[in-house]
């Protein structure tokens, strides 16, 4: 018997303030039950989609992630996405975008958690990827 996945859940040392970022990133709710000072925060995610879990622990990120999302915007471009999520609070790590228009740049959310953002639909669609 398969077994979807339900949440990707997150450590954190600011559940709250976490998942506020993270909803502005995606463009998806916070559970309406989220408060700053609880131990998890919860983002609603569409349809189909795993929703993002923010759980508070004691120890703080010390290595890179062995596991990271990957962001595709749905329009404009991944340029333009990579500025909106740094304005927003995400700091920039590497940079792999290539001469041809393809590659992903890796940026870090608050808390140091390491994400990609690649080309947007729009692209792949240009591109005929």
């Amino acid at each position: 018997m398969p077994s979807p996945v339900r949440n990707v859940t997150i450590d954190c040392a600011e559940p709250y303030a976490l998942a506020s970022f993270w909803s502005e990133v995606i463009g998806a709710p916070m559970h309406p039950d989220n408060a700053p000072d609880e131990a998890e925060a919860y983002i609603d995610t569409p349809e189909g989609q795993p929703g993002l879990l923010f759980l508070r622990v004691p120890e703080g990120k010390t290595v890179k992630n062995r596991v990271h999302l990957d962001l595709g915007p749905t329009s404009g471009s991944r340029d333009g996405e990579v500025e909106r999520v740094l304005a927003i609070g995400a700091t920039f790590l590497s940079d792999f975008r290539t001469d041809d228009g393809k590659g992903f740049v890796v940026l870090a959310d608050p808390e140091g958690n390491e994400f990609c953002i690649e080309r947007s639909d729009e692209e792949l669609a240009a591109a005929g990827d």
